[in-house]
């Protein structure tokens, strides 16, 4: 079975109506489509805005979190109000165990790590950098800037948030009293038009990536020195919000 034809009776078995052209999957009561990537035959396609690329390995490796992630896309989600939430401090532990499960890139090291809890209930983290200072040119002059990076966001699997990420980053700037926060918007799924609805503006590119990916455990490897299929992502989105009162 071919990984469209898998992906096919994935949906049918979820209910969820499409039309297929070839690779490409969209959907008659969604504004997204979903491109699919497969390893055999390996072709970085071009990118169009709205479209999830959703890589073989990803599929393979992503268990029902990913499953559950695109079926939000799809409209099939558990939707969770966050101004019915609370927010607090978190420790690593706790922040890694719900990373690790849903989000793509699991966890990672941080200073800041929240917790957005519907009752006693875990419904979403999110993580941000130890600050830098970072030197912008403000209004014709140069400022240094404390600089943090937003590193991670991820919510329930099978699950929408409404309000959830503002409300983090409002919690964030109460905390931490950051002037500058950074994060970067990952080309296969998004453009980052939830960060633009944030107030974030777009200011540059991280670079697509190559990957050699096992074809057994279907593991993405940055060095070709086990051998493997060489894939390439289509890199990130960086986006700048400032808090200032200058």
């Amino acid at each position: 079975m071919t990984f469209a034809e898998e992906f096919s009776e994935f949906l049918n078995a979820q209910g969820v109506a499409f039309e297929r052209d070839g690779l490409l999957f969209s959907f008659p009561d969604r504004a997204v489509a979903i491109r699919l990537v497969p390893l055999d035959g390996f072709e970085l396609p071009e990118r169009t805005n709205g479209v999830i690329y959703l890589y073989e390995d990803r599929w393979r490796t992503g268990g029902p979190y990913l499953r559950e992630r695109i079926l939000a896309h799809l409209g099939v989600y558990r939707k969770i109000f966050a101004r019915k939430c609370g927010i607090r401090r978190i420790d690593a532990v706790t922040a890694a165990a719900f990373l690790n499960c849903h989000h793509s890139y699991g966890t990672a090291k941080a200073k800041y790590k929240y917790g957005m809890f519907l009752g006693s209930e875990l419904v979403a983290v999110a993580l941000f950098s130890s600050p830098r200072t970072i030197p912008r040119n403000i209004g014709g002059r140069q400022v240094a800037l404390r600089s943090f990076e937003w590193v991670r966001y991820a919510g329930l699997s099978g699950s929408r948030i409404s309000g959830g990420m503002s409300r983090m980053l409002a919690h964030f700037v109460a905390d931490a009293a950051p002037e500058e926060v950074m994060t970067y918007a990952d080309l296969e799924w998004s453009e980052g038009t939830v960060y633009a609805r944030m107030g974030f503006q777009q200011a540059g590119l991280r670079e697509p990536v190559t990957f050699w990916v096992n074809p057994s455990t279907f593991a993405r490897e940055r060095t070709s020195e086990h051998g493997g299929i060489r894939i390439v992502n289509f890199g990130s989105l960086k986006y700048l919000k400032q808090f200032l009162n200058i």
